[in-house]
């Protein structure tokens, strides 16, 4: 599979010996309890699973990180080899059903047609029933090809490798790849790769983003509009949201 170019690419070979074991679609059906339409997202759109590295003490020098909430004993990374037929929409679905299917924290890969995509979750325990997890938030880079040159790409690879991840437990080490996924899918919003590491971060982040839906919904009233003065009403909205979100931008910056 193209995936393990990424996994060298991210110096996971220098680090861990990698499993590339063919995960069986069965065992998804047997242990998490799918719906007939989730169960044929997994036969339609999926080529092909594999369990591509798993992460313990024992294999990386990671300490687990156990308390009330969270269960970080280590980290599985799995690669998804996606059918043609897989659509943008299909990913999420297909996503969510790994994450909750697997009580470990995922760092899932998907590939197709040598297109990468790179889906994290934070998980946390069901308190009513402890051999669950709570999925809590998901993030999904954009599509991305590894000859890329592009300084987004550059930078997100750059901080998900391995040397320069924090080796403190794993539920550090899971959320520097959680929140470098979350830079790159907020990329275009933001107009920058930012690792939002702290909450006035995230809080910009969300604003910049609440603006750029406000924008969008406007310019699709603009259009169809039919006044005149209505449409002049409605550009100056859409520039004065504009302005506002260059200033989020640049406060973020």
């Amino acid at each position: 599979m193209a995936g393990l170019t990424f996994y060298r690419m991210i110096g996971l070979d220098d680090k861990v010996r990698p499993l590339n074991k063919k995960l069986d679609k069965k065992m998804f059906y047997d242990f998490a309890d799918l719906n007939k339409k989730e169960k044929d997202y997994i036969t339609k759109y999926i080529e092909r699973m594999e369990l591509s590295y798993l992460l313990t003490p024992s294999t990386i020098n990671i300490q687990p990180f156990i308390n009330e909430e969270y269960h970080y004993e280590g980290v599985m990374f799995i690669t998804i080899q996606l059918r043609e037929e897989a659509k943008d929409n299909h990913l999420p679905v297909i996503g969510e059903i790994i994450q909750g299917a697997l009580p470990n924290p995922v760092v899932i890969v998907f590939e197709k047609q040598g297109n990468f995509q790179i889906g994290t979750c934070l998980k946390r325990l069901n308190k009513v029933d402890m051999s669950q997890v709570v999925l809590e938030e998901s993030y999904y880079t954009p599509w991305f090809q590894l000859d890329d040159d592009s300084e987004t790409i550059h930078q997100f690879i750059k901080t998900i490798h391995i040397t320069n991840m924090s080796f403190s437990h794993f539920f550090q080490f899971y959320k520097d790849i959680h929140l470098a996924v979350q830079a790159f899918q907020h990329t275009k919003a933001v107009g920058a790769f930012i690792v939002a590491e702290d909450e006035g971060a995230r809080q910009l982040i969300a604003q910049i983003q609440a603006h750029e839906a406000e924008i969008t919904k406007w310019k699709n009233k603009m259009k169809k509009e039919t006044q005149f003065n209505r449409k002049v009403e409605m550009n100056i909205k859409i520039q004065q949201l504009t302005k506002q979100m260059e200033q989020l931008k640049q406060q973020l910056q």
